[in-house]
């Protein structure tokens, strides 16, 4: 599993974030295209420190956080860790378009 899935992310060009991506292994901001693949491989099968990364956003005084997903799972612990930080969850094509006209994400 972990070999097919790091072929299928070999097909995939990832460039270097234009906004703040925290990566949820060791919950700090990562840069590197390289390394945002290596850690989506390693998330197959470690630990995510969830915990670690709301933390880490309060310290950071950030108070909106967008979350892909398919369900919103992250958001329900969210609220337990943390009261100041509003969530937004992308898990269809409606909440997608809610969230880009909330936040103004468009493609003109």
């Amino acid at each position: 599993m972990i070999y097919e899935f790091k072929k299928f992310l070999d097909k995939i060009i990832i460039h270097k974030p234009q906004i703040k991506f925290i990566n949820n292994l060791n919950c700090k901001y990562e840069k590197s295209a390289k390394i945002i693949k290596k850690n989506l491989i390693k998330q197959l099968y470690s630990t995510v420190n969830w915990m670690g990364c709301i933390k880490f956003i309060e310290k950071k005084n950030i108070s909106n956080i967008i979350e892909f997903t398919p369900r919103s799972i992250l958001k329900k612990i969210s609220k337990k860790i943390s009261k100041n930080i509003n969530i937004d969850s992308i898990y269809n094509t409606q909440t997608f378009l809610l969230t880009s006209e909330k936040y103004k994400i468009y493609n003109k």
